[in-house]
């Protein structure tokens, strides 16, 4: 069904030398099914054939014939095509009004304008329907994954009758031992291999070899992507490029080359504006002495977390490029200390100014720039007391209005205002455990693994917020509290290996949840091994899994059970706010459970944010009073 929602990609041609692809008319296509010529293509004489070649079933060939355009020039919306179809009397009056339910259906669920006013009819044209797509969110209590999916495709289907999208065709079959050969170095697991597969025969029609594909091809199958219902075809095309690289890295008999790196264009580059090599050197052997500072050097507190050296890295190599924008010799340029004057300091800021603070407010990110400067004033610049003074002087300067939470941020939270959410959101842990059991059961211990991983994440992060860098790097010899017999009982993050620069991450673990990890790791953690490794939660090559990676796996599974809209940072805010809507004075308890090291962070954030319980206080304090003067006028 995949295919037949997204898979279906018009005529191309590429002009490779100028970097543009030429979208063909389909009128032949089109053509050949109002002719009523609507039977699949036969197989092709030589070709190839693996375990992803396999035509549409019987049932789904009636469906493929009768993809009719019923007009000559696509209309612009969906009410229109939904006229057109009714003209045409070729579809069954109980589908148009299946379909008609489901238009109204997208239209009553997308985004209003910002004026609350209902938004422009729903457009048919694909570039434009897909971000409204896009903000759709389903609700397992009324319209669940499967229904949007349902809804999704009666969109699709009404595309292709009016022109917009081509009709449906058979999978064809892969032609060449070069790309069989390919697919084959893929496993049957491989969860890219269908999306590995279309590539292939977008390139066997275009007559290339693995050995031919360049950046400039996927650049060129992501412009026929745009033009479907694909929901992301960016992250397709780079999902690609990364499994293309992997199997070059793995296959010593891999038949293409390893594609580079797409670089940023609004980066700039190393060796742009000719910055000394020097001030590169100067600049790495400061990042390497914030990691590890010696025990007398002045200014130094200790090592530094990694985001902040990270970080600043990237705020100091900017800095001497806005210096040689604003007109400075680059020649002059040649170490770190050169960006650390009292004047130099000052050009930077008043750069950033202009090129981000358009609505006349310093930004956190001035601030940030302007703490990473005076901090390398202290401890790397050199300067002189008076001209260290005024650099701090100047950087005291920038401050951003700390907001707290942002907008979205208390959107999404405001949807645990729903008992019904909060409550299943609290058993979802549970609710997952249970299904990798079933899975275990019938025997697909890889869907059994995957689902019990996740719901053991969650059960930790119920059990102790951890931020997601702290929790895909647990690891059973080093972070993780045992008692007396070896049982696990808590967990302990140490020795600077946790984020935040935090010198130790620790907390207790449920009953319930130590249960779960033992069953994890005797049952369904070795399926997931693929080296000798003592990470809680494996990924590639023996090291953890990837923290970007296993946030975006939980927000995902989030969505698919729940239907709502939460990362795995959000988390931590809805711990915070729940301690502090029971006690509105448990601002020690919240730091103390998020992990704070200041608790300034916790008030800004979290006590200013949702004063329920001091409301609810309020409230009978009110009604205390309001008796006890009702009480007194009665006597």
């Amino acid at each position: 069904m995949q295919d037949d929602l997204f898979g279906a990609l018009c005529a191309e041609t590429s002009d490779l030398a100028s970097k543009t692809g030429i979208r063909e008319p389909m009128a032949a296509e089109h053509a050949a099914c109002n002719d009523g010529v609507g039977a699949l293509d036969e197989p092709v004489d030589g070709a190839i054939i693996d375990p992803t070649t396999i035509s549409l079933p019987a049932n789904a060939r009636a469906r493929v014939a009768g993809d009719i355009v019923v007009c000559a020039t696509p209309p612009a919306t969906f009410a229109e095509a939904l006229d057109v179809l009714a003209a045409s009397f070729t579809l069954p009056e109980a589908r148009l009004k299946d379909l008609r339910r489901d238009v109204a259906w997208v239209e009553d669920h997308r985004p209003r304008n910002r004026d609350g006013s209902a938004a422009a009819p729903l457009p048919c044209d694909p570039e434009a329907l897909r971000p409204i797509l896009k903000t759709l969110k389903y609700d397992r209590r009324k319209t669940g994954p499967k229904r949007l999916y349902n809804i999704k495709s009666s969109l699709a289907s009404i595309q292709r009758k009016v022109g917009w999208l081509p009709p449906r065709a058979p999978r064809k079959p892969i032609r060449t031992a070069a790309w069989a050969s390919q697919l084959g170095m893929m496993g049957d697991g491989d969860l890219s291999r269908p999306t590995m597969r279309r590539f292939a025969v977008f390139c066997e029609e275009r007559n290339l070899l693995p050995e031919d594909i360049t950046l400039e091809h996927l650049d060129a199958y992501g412009a026929v992507l745009a033009t479907t219902n694909m929901k992301a075809p960016e992250q397709t095309v780079t999902a690609i490029k990364s499994r293309w690289n992997r199997l070059c890295r793995e296959h010593d008999t891999f038949p293409g080359h390893e594609l580079p790196a797409r670089r940023n264009r609004l980066t700039i580059r190393d060796d742009a504006n000719g910055i000394p090599a020097s001030f590169a050197a100067d600049l790495d052997a400061y990042l390497s002495k914030l990691r590890q500072p010696g025990p007398f050097e002045k200014g130094f507190k200790g090592p530094s977390a990694e985001s902040t050296i990270r970080t600043r890295g990237h705020i100091l190599a900017l800095a001497p490029h806005r210096l040689v924008k604003r007109g400075w010799p680059a020649t002059a340029l040649t170490s770190l200390a050169a960006i650390l004057t009292p004047a130099a300091v000052e050009v930077i800021l008043t750069d950033y100014w202009h090129a981000n603070c358009h609505d006349g407010r310093w930004t956190l990110g001035a601030e940030a720039t302007a703490q990473a400067l005076a901090a390398a004033a202290r401890q790397w610049g050199n300067l002189p007391a008076a001209d260290l003074e005024q650099v701090i002087d100047i950087c005291r300067q920038v401050r951003a209005k700390h907001r707290g939470f942002t907008a979205k941020k208390l959107e999404r939270l405001a949807q645990f205002d729903d008992p019904k959410i909060e409550r299943r959101f609290l058993q979802l842990p549970e609710t997952l455990w249970r299904k990798a059991l079933k899975f275990a059961t019938a025997g697909k211990m890889k869907r059994a693994a995957d689902t019990a991983k996740y719901a053991l994440a969650l059960a930790i992060l119920f059990d102790k917020p951890l931020r997601v860098a702290d929790l895909s790097i647990l690891d059973l010899a080093l972070d993780f509290v045992r008692n007396a017999k070896g049982k696990i009982t808590g967990v302990k993050i140490a020795y600077g290996r946790a984020s935040k620069r935090a010198p130790v991450v620790e907390g207790a673990l449920s009953a319930q949840t130590v249960r779960m990890l033992e069953t994890y790791v005797a049952k369904f953690r070795p399926v997931l091994l693929n080296d000798e490794s003592t990470c809680l939660f494996p990924g590639q090559a023996g090291s953890h899994l990837d923290a970007k990676s296993m946030a975006s796996q939980i927000r995902t599974l989030i969505g698919r059970e729940l239907g709502v809209d939460v990362n795995s940072h959000l988390m931590r805010a809805y711990v915070g706010t729940v301690i502090l809507d029971e006690d509105p004075r448990a601002v020690a308890l919240a730091q103390r459970v998020l992990g704070h090291q200041n608790a300034a962070t916790t008030l800004r954030f979290y006590a200013a944010q949702r004063g329920r319980a001091a409301n609810r206080q309020y409230s009978e304090l009110i009604e205390r009073r309001r008796r006890r003067l009702r009480t007194s006028a009665e006597d």
